[in-house]
């Protein structure tokens, strides 16, 4: 009797068919692979602007129920605006909200990250630690390190931020303006009562990484990124045409960049007379229109 021939290989045949097995589930699979991992950053991003702003609710009950300070919009006489001094002049302040918040959520205030790496002449933590509170795991910058100021260390390193995170720097804007206060003071910080529509002001939004969040033709695509405070005119738009927005009541929610830097006129032209961009939908200035 003979015994039966085996077989130790595939075919020609039989490897083509599974090579092209193989490619047919690699073209299903790898583009739902993706819109996972998109969803994926977007609920992590959502899940850290809930923790900031519970993180503020917790600072404005232990500080007569105000709400942390965004940042100097202004400078004081003899300061200038240019070389990110806003940040800088904000960083020197304890009700600043990096610096206020970051202990309530466990971490250091701000200024001591800026400090530490430079003494240690090396890039802030947050700068490409994307698995932190601070950073949007979506954001991508196109810079090759964080925003500086100030002077040179020895190694050669400035003074450094970076914030996927931006508080609503018109939040306390006409707050300020009718009290007679300087727009860079922290001496007059609105209160969480001071907010009549609570569900559809914004407290704080994710701010653009990378100018090209935009298409080149977009009225806001040359805004400089280099902020911890914005409006809309820096609103990110990496998370399918748009980005995430905290409340003042603590809800986090999508938007679309087009609509929340579209103005009450329907315009999102940045020289509409007159402009308020504070809509049915959206609020930024609370106590008054909220201008460009």
């Amino acid at each position: 009797m003979r015994r039966p021939v085996s077989r130790s290989a595939f075919t020609l045949v039989e490897l083509l068919v599974t090579v092209a097995v193989i490619g047919i589930l690699l073209g299903v699979l790898v583009p739902s692979l993706g819109t996972v991992m998109a969803n994926a950053r977007a609920t992590r991003s959502m899940s850290n602007l809930r923790q900031w702003g519970a993180g503020m609710q917790a600072w404005g009950n232990a500080n007569n129920e105000r709400i942390p300070w965004e940042g100097a919009k202004g400078m004081p006489d003899g300061l200038s605006p240019a070389s990110n001094a806003n940040v800088a002049f904000s960083l020197q302040n304890s009700n600043f909200w990096p610096n206020a918040v970051g202990p309530i959520l466990g971490l250091q205030p701000y200024s001591e990250m800026v400090e530490e790496a430079f003494r240690e002449q090396r890039n802030i933590s947050v700068w490409d630690n994307r698995d932190t509170v601070w950073n949007d795991p979506a954001a991508q910058s196109d810079r090759d390190r964080p925003w500086e100021f100030g002077e040179a260390g020895k190694g050669g390193y400035l003074r450094q931020f970076w914030f996927s995170y931006a508080m609503n720097i018109r939040l306390n804007n006409t707050w300020l303006t009718d009290g007679n206060f300087p727009e860079f003071t922290n001496d007059r910080l609105v209160g969480w009562a001071n907010i009549p529509h609570a569900d559809r002001t914004v407290l704080m939004l994710e701010l653009r990484a990378r100018p090209d969040e935009l298409p080149q033709d977009d009225p806001h695509y040359t805004r400089n990124l280099n902020r911890a405070q914005s409006s809309w005119k820096r609103f990110a738009a990496r998370h399918q045409g748009g980005g995430h927005i905290l409340f003042v009541d603590g809800h986090v929610a999508w938007a679309l960049n087009r609509e929340v830097t579209t103005n009450a006129q329907g315009s999102r032209d940045p020289a509409t007379p007159n402009g308020d961009w504070n809509t049915s939908k959206y609020i930024f200035d609370p106590t008054g229109p909220a201008r460009h």
